[in-house]
């Protein structure tokens, strides 16, 4: 068993264990993945998941279950959510059974690591250093693979003390931790980077499509695409899928939370100001996928979804 250095871990361990009691809720491909990188990690982690039986398979690599979030919370020095949205996460850190509602472990870590949004975290932020707690919005980067892999990006928004106080258990899960700032930045950088990750799936979806419209191989046209100027990580997996017409599976990043995380990053931007013109068009291009019945597969599927619209215009012309 591989047990990560903890140089400070006696502000959560007095009695100078390596190892941190860890609350973890929500049990999805990401979640799962974190999960059983903090047990190779030597951590001792307690799930909760609204379904069970989801979570059961975890035991086998040791880690507890609890029927509510308040149980998996008890005791725990650090209390970490992935969770859908925000109303996934409201409900398991302050519903009725929720965290915030049980006997905390004073001076404890309440982590998000959901992609939820700003308002939710600074709202969460307020009411978790109510109960004694220390926050931290730690929204993360990369897809299940990646987070099995324990190579996820870690965006970090809290005190530099409390970051830097994560930072080893935070390293079982990721391939690095960056500190954007103080509590919310971590989530405001989170989204602005998801609304730039679906504008250039989006734009790959719509290229792509272009191409096979004007006659042009698909699949000499993703690999001229992956390898020029717009060679980005997004745009060599997505046309790829889209030449090959083979998406991942299971479903690893739908079009409705696409759309989910686009939603909230053009909130986010737009309060502060900014403008977020190509967040708008991206979330219309992705609402297509769910007008024709098709937003919960790969977003690398959007292409057929434009394709089913294109044949829906012909149709209708006079």
């Amino acid at each position: 068993m591989r047990v990560l250095p903890w140089p400070i871990i006696n502000t959560l361990n007095p009695e100078g264990s390596n190892v941190a009691n860890i609350a973890f809720l929500g049990a999805g491909m990401m979640g799962s993945a974190m999960i059983k990188n903090f047990l190779k990690g030597g951590h001792k982690v307690t799930v909760y998941n609204r379904s069970q039986e989801k979570a059961r398979p975890l035991q086998a690599f040791g880690a507890s279950l609890a029927a509510t979030p308040m149980e998996a919370a008890s005791g725990a020095d650090i209390i970490m959510s992935s969770l859908t949205n925000d109303e996934a996460s409201r409900e398991c850190w302050n519903g009725r059974a929720g965290v915030l509602q049980g006997d905390l472990k004073h001076g404890a870590y309440a982590v998000e690591a959901s992609t939820v949004s700003i308002d939710w975290v600074k709202s969460l932020a307020k009411l978790a250093s109510a109960k004694g707690l220390r926050f931290l919005d730690c929204p993360v980067a990369g897809r299940p693979d990646v987070a099995e892999a324990g190579k996820l990006k870690v965006f970090a928004g809290g005190t530099r003390e409390d970051v830097d106080t994560l930072r080893p258990a935070l390293g079982a899960i990721s391939a690095g931790v960056t500190h954007m700032g103080g509590v919310g930045s971590g989530i405001a950088f989170k989204l602005i980077y998801n609304v730039m990750g679906a504008i250039q799936v989006a734009a790959t979806a719509e290229g792509m499509f272009a191409c096979e419209a004007a006659g042009i191989d698909v699949k000499v046209a993703a690999e001229a695409f992956s390898t020029g100027a717009t060679g980005s990580p997004h745009v060599v997996r997505h046309s790829r899928y889209m030449a090959e017409n083979k998406h991942e599976d299971p479903i690893q990043f739908s079009g409705r939370m696409r759309i989910k995380d686009v939603d909230y990053g053009i909130r986010l931007i737009e309060e502060r100001g900014a403008q977020s013109v190509l967040g708008h068009a991206t979330k219309q291009v992705f609402g297509q996928m769910v007008e024709l019945g098709v937003g919960d597969r790969n977003d690398s599927e959007l292409i057929d979804a434009l394709r089913m619209a294109a044949k829906q215009r012909v149709v209708g012309k006079p």
